[in-house]
């Protein structure tokens, strides 16, 4: 037999190599479909919890379900966001039924019931999912409204999204919200429009900027992949990511001692004047929001939700004080004076100015103004109500929406208003 050459070995095992590379990859591509189309997840699919809207930068992503949702009862079914990216405990119909008051609840995080934000389980872990309908403020809300009148018909709907701020709702009322015949709005902002939008005066830009980010997620959803890497990438994102995103969330919190000179009254004193004038844009949205509502005869609550870093506050837990003194949310891009900045603004900004002047804004437009965290100023310190900066605890939940249902009741036609 002759002895092949140099090359044409090399050569034949290549081809060798190739033809097994090839029958290995189609192996594992096919028994991926297999085991994609088994688990039902053979079709790419949009995972993300936001999707990009033409309207208001995103939109909840209809049809998704709650992520890692928190349940009253393991059995309870698991809620999906509908297709006009609401939240409910039945089908809402564009027509509103005879005889019911339907309210829709509006705002962020917080409202819509999302957990624990990762690095603050440091001090103490809550849970980290979305609360179920029933048990979110707005679940907890109808049904605080159904016992204490159940001679009407209340229909609550949760129209929150994590990250929104009042602009992108005002525009959400306009874009879906006003089809549906709502009766009251009751929208509890604050926290997203400091960070995204009054720490630099423009709301509508800063949020903008996330523009490309949806873009990008939705053509990813759209582009072909192969069921090998789909695989790949579903495994990563469920076993691995979540201690990455956790590690990497670390790294984007201020620690330090709060107590300090440069984050004394004194020092928000100094840049007080800087505050109002950046909040200027904020309150001329309220009063816009307030025409749109006024003009569609719809009755209007606004709220400023509960912070933990306020000086007007609870009284703190041992917990919640020490979540308060250790640690404290920024953006990764934050140089050391923004983060200064923002700790002054967050801890006396809203009880120095802007509570006061939201009040006068909307009472003087006839509509209804509270501000939480002078509402939870009887919780006692062996009561929980955060769970980080600004989300809420189960029970948390319920108080802060029988506060606002206080005030609902007190709205309805034939009411006496004090």
């Amino acid at each position: 037999m002759a002895t092949l050459s140099k090359f044409e070995r090399f050569s034949k095992n290549l081809v060798f190599s190739l033809i097994t590379i090839c029958l290995v990859t189609g192996i594992l591509e096919i028994a991926s479909y297999l085991l994609l189309r088994f688990q039902g997840l053979n079709q790419n699919s949009y995972t993300f919890s936001q999707i990009i809207s033409g309207y208001y930068v995103f939109r909840n992503t209809p049809g998704a379900a709650l992520w890692q949702e928190v349940k009253e009862k393991p059995s309870d079914p698991p809620t999906v966001i509908d297709g006009n990216g609401f939240v409910s405990d039945h089908p809402i119909a564009e027509t509103k039924p005879p005889g019911v008051t339907r309210i829709f609840l509006m705002g962020g995080s917080a409202v819509f019931g999302i957990g624990q934000f990762p690095p603050f389980a440091s001090v103490h872990s809550y849970h980290r999912g979305v609360l179920s309908f029933a048990l979110s403020p707005a679940g907890q809300l109808e049904r605080y409204l159904r016992a204490q009148r159940p001679d009407l018909q209340f229909e609550v709907i949760n129209a929150a999204a994590s990250d929104r701020m009042l602009h992108q709702s005002m525009i959400y009322y306009l874009e879906t919200l006003s089809r549906f015949s709502p009766d009251m709005v009751v929208s509890m902002d604050g926290y997203n429009d400091l960070f995204f939008g009054m720490m630099s005066g423009r709301p509508y830009a800063q949020m903008e900027a996330k523009l490309e980010n949806y873009i990008d997620l939705l053509n990813r959803a759209r582009s072909y992949q192969p069921n090998l890497v789909r695989l790949l990438n579903i495994g990563y994102s469920k076993y691995v990511y979540p201690y990455v995103e956790e590690d990497l969330k670390k790294q984007f919190f201020f620690k330090g001692d709060f107590e300090q000179e440069k984050y004394s009254f004194a020092a928000y004193k100094q840049v007080e004047g800087a505050f109002i004038h950046s909040s200027q844009r904020f309150l001329q949205i309220l009063d816009h929001f307030m025409a749109v509502l006024k003009s569609d005869k719809v009755d209007f609550i606004f709220t400023l939700q509960p912070i933990l870093y306020r000086q007007v506050n609870k009284q703190w837990s041992t917990i919640e004080d020490r979540m308060r003194r250790t640690i404290f949310g920024v953006g990764p891009n934050m140089t050391p004076e923004l983060i200064d900045r923002y700790i002054v603004m967050s801890r006396y900004f809203f009880d120095q100015y802007l509570s006061r002047a939201s009040q006068q804004r909307v009472e003087k437009n006839g509509f209804g103004f509270m501000d939480l965290n002078q509402g939870v100023t009887h919780l006692k310190s062996d009561f929980e109500l955060y769970i980080d900066y600004c989300h809420f605890t189960v029970p948390g939940s319920k108080v802060v929406a029988e506060l606002v249902g206080q005030e609902v009741l007190r709205r309805l036609p034939g009411q006496q208003k004090k």
